[in-house]
């Protein structure tokens, strides 16, 4: 597989196909794997880019903490993809969902279309109207956030864990997928800083006028199915699909079923 050097970090990345570019890109305590079935049903008429975000896979741990981190993984996507003619289709999930939304808002021009798989945008929901939601969601960074800092990192992640996943997810998950999520145990606490003031200085979603999808589960929590909501309300050129029976792991427990929309919508 292809690496790449940018500002000193390695970056790994699948990159399968030609064609029109799509680049993928996955949740948090994921890797470039997640969407193998996304791009084997795309690669032969597109060329796609499948990259291992910051701290994940086999690509460097983040080491800017003074920066940020949002601009950062963006970075890495417009080094990959600095050479391509074409305008990139772009597809994120929760926290790649929420990286997808940055790099739109900074680079319309980049990008052909945007497919958002319940984005992680804390910094949309409006604490005040959208206080249940918000509180909700607030809720899971804060007790993740003072687990971390006292050293009890792994009851924070079996929280969070749980709520995205279902009870007891945490607890029968395979070994060494568990190593794995708990080895980015930091990268998370940062993930879960970004979501809620990454974005705030962003243009907003009235301004990208490129298709735009916008996925979901029908299972899903309410506060990322009310992100959908307002974006849908936001954004020029919106459809929204959810997935009957899927949560928000949606393109994993129901990978089928969340290609086919994704397939149909780029071939569109």
């Amino acid at each position: 597989m292809p690496t790449k050097q940018v500002d000193g970090v390695t970056v790994n990345y699948h990159d399968v196909g030609s064609g029109e570019p799509i680049v993928l890109i996955h949740c948090s305590s994921s890797s470039h794997r997640q969407w193998r079935g996304l791009w084997e049903l795309l690669q032969d008429t597109h060329r796609v880019i499948a990259i291992d975000m910051l701290d994940w896979g086999d690509t460097d741990a983040w080491s800017n903490p003074e920066g940020s981190l949002f601009a950062d993984e963006v970075g890495l996507i417009h080094a990959i993809t600095s050479e391509f003619d074409a305008p990139l289709n772009i597809v994120g999930h929760s926290y790649g969902g929420a990286i997808a939304y940055y790099l739109a808002m900074t680079a319309p021009q980049k990008i052909k279309s945007l497919t958002l798989i319940e984005p992680m945008l804390g910094w949309i929901l409006d604490s005040a109207n959208d206080k249940k939601f918000y509180d909700e969601i607030r809720g899971v960074a804060e007790t993740f956030w003072q687990k971390f800092e006292v050293s009890k990192a792994e009851e924070g992640i079996n929280f969070y864990f749980d709520y995205w996943n279902g009870e007891g997810a945490w607890e029968s998950l395979d070994e060494g997928l568990a190593k794995y999520v708990f080895a980015g145990a930091e990268k998370n606490y940062h993930e879960f800083k970004a979501i809620f003031n990454g974005g705030t200085d962003l243009p907003g979603p009235e301004t990208f006028l490129s298709p735009t999808l916008l996925m979901g589960g029908e299972q899903s929590n309410k506060p990322t199915l009310r992100i959908l909501e307002i974006l849908e309300t936001k954004f020029p050129d919106a459809r929204k699909s959810l997935v009957p029976g899927a949560g928000h792991m949606s393109p994993i427990t129901h990978s089928d079923q969340v290609n086919a929309i994704i397939e149909e919508f780029i071939r569109r």
